[in-house]
């Protein structure tokens, strides 16, 4: 049984994918895989292909981030824990992944310093039973944004949300110094903001309650 899956939709960054391959390769302490997601029509297809060098990956019509990740979490539940890293992310701490699941637990989250923001989990791990109990890794009604906010709030609220200050997975957002250049994967994103903020607010106000007690019942 695995006991990691890293679930990365990836569209137009092979140099992203390769980068983050070798910094696994480096890193990674536990049984953990890579499963790249790959949208058939995007002009780099056949270079994320070959960045990926042997991870695994999954290759369909174009989704946004929310669903692909989901559509590859479906693929890994029989890992003990899947986790969502960005492509632009590089782990830098050693045995970042083994930290991460250990501070995650049975049914439990966890996220690491990515250097840009502490206040909510731009990459997280998260139990696959907790995945399972709601249905989802990422809140349906969201295409890009807004995603960690809805770990942070399901965490928090059903107090299993573990932040590890000493363990390192850089975020390297074109907002942050050092970070990547834009590029028109992030302005694509850039649109979908205002109907995700909508659709996060919605979720707030009609399900997240039932979403904690959901969390909270996987503790019992």
């Amino acid at each position: 049984m695995t006991d990691l899956a890293v679930l990365v939709p990836s569209r137009g960054r092979p140099q992203n994918v390769a980068r983050l391959v070798e910094a696994c390769a480096k890193t990674c302490r536990a049984d953990t895989v890579l499963e790249f997601g790959f949208d058939d029509d995007d002009d780099a297809l056949a270079a994320n292909m070959a960045a990926a060098n042997g991870c695994l990956m999954t290759v369909r019509p174009r989704m946004g981030l929310a669903k692909w990740t989901n559509a590859l979490s479906a693929l890994h539940e029989d890992a003990t824990w899947q986790a969502s890293i960005g492509d632009d992310m590089v782990p830098v701490t050693d045995g970042w992944d083994e930290q991460l699941c250990q501070a995650a637990g049975p049914s439990g989250m966890a996220y690491p310093n990515d250097r840009r923001r502490d206040d909510i989990p731009e990459a997280v791990v998260i139990s696959t039973g907790l995945v399972q109990a709601l249905g989802w890794f990422c809140e349906p009604s969201l295409h890009h944004w807004y995603v960690d906010n809805v770990w942070r709030d399901l965490g928090a609220g059903a107090a299993v949300l573990s932040y590890l200050p000493a363990v390192h997975v850089i975020h390297k957002h074109p907002n942050v110094p050092g970070g990547d250049p834009p590029d028109p994967t992030y302005w694509d994103a850039a649109t979908l903001m205002a109907a995700d903020m909508a659709a996060y607010q919605k979720w707030r106000m009609q399900r997240m309650r039932a979403d904690i007690e959901t969390v909270k019942a996987c503790q019992r």
